[in-house]
């Protein structure tokens, strides 16, 4: 299949909304998901296991991008960037489906190192990574694939994805986002920050205050609002009516998604 504007394979089928009813997440962090990929961020998405749904899980936030972005695919070890003589940054969704080196097509060694300099251009990036925790995000891409701490900072929301195995053998596995996390730079050094974290497996998640959370909105993606916990509502406000349509599939959400962009527009 060809590579570049199109997905060198089939992308995942599930939607946010599934995702809200497997409990892989709720709605008020859907809300808050949606919040930051409309500002057009950065994406990773690291679990330690296999199968944990990473993928997944990324496809459903792309389909929370505004309208009008290209999402180019990257082609791997194959990957010549020349996209960049042809597609803007500020217009440019960058994905792979993994950082690793167990498939010819995701990014791996130095290509790791020159997607993550073009986020400095204003390029962004959707992308997984199987690392347990934030800590083993910045250690895999700092301390054994070399990338300076200046381009790690330019990520945007890291996920972490938790899968468990179900209570027999023929389950599916019980996957949890634990953490939303953002990376900056603290002199020399990266640091990172919460905004949300899961309280259990299957609780609710706990965010910082108001003006911590809106203040690390703004310093990350330049998200401003005046109230942040009411943005966040109404989009969670949004996608429960929507659900409670019994939309599920990617294409409904996304189109969906796509008419509450256009009609802020009008």
């Amino acid at each position: 299949m060809k590579w570049g504007d199109w997905a060198f394979s089939r992308p995942a089928t599930l939607s946010i909304l599934d995702l809200v009813e497997s409990s892989t997440l709720d709605f008020k962090l859907a809300g808050l998901l949606w919040l930051v990929m409309e500002s057009r961020a950065s994406v990773l998405i690291a679990s330690g296991p296999i199968f944990a749904g990473k993928t997944t899980l990324l496809y459903s936030l792309l389909d929370l991008l505004p309208p009008g972005l290209r999402q180019y695919s990257l082609r791997g070890f194959a990957e010549d960037f020349s996209f960049i003589n042809r597609y803007k940054p500020e217009t440019t969704y960058l994905v792979s489906e993994e950082i690793s080196n167990h498939q010819y097509e995701y990014l791996w060694g130095n290509q790791v190192q020159k997607t993550l300099r073009l986020l400095a251009q204003g390029y962004r990036l959707g992308t997984t990574i199987h690392a347990w925790n934030i800590r083993d995000v910045a250690y895999l891409l700092q301390g054994y694939l070399n990338v300076p701490p200046s381009d790690i900072a330019h990520l945007g929301a890291v996920v972490i994805l938790h899968a468990t195995n179900g209570p027999s053998y023929d389950d599916e596995p019980i996957r949890r986002i634990e953490t939303v996390n953002i990376i900056n730079m603290n002199g020399e050094n990266l640091i990172a920050q919460t905004l949300a974290a899961r309280e259990s497996l299957n609780g609710g998640f706990i965010y910082p205050e108001e003006n911590a959370l809106q203040a690390a909105l703004f310093g990350k993606f330049g998200i401003k609002c005046e109230r942040v916990f009411s943005e966040i509502a109404s989009r969670e406000a949004f996608l429960k009516q929507l659900y409670d349509t019994g939309a599920r599939s990617r294409g409904d959400v996304k189109k969906a998604i796509t008419g509450r962009y256009l009609s802020r527009l009008r």
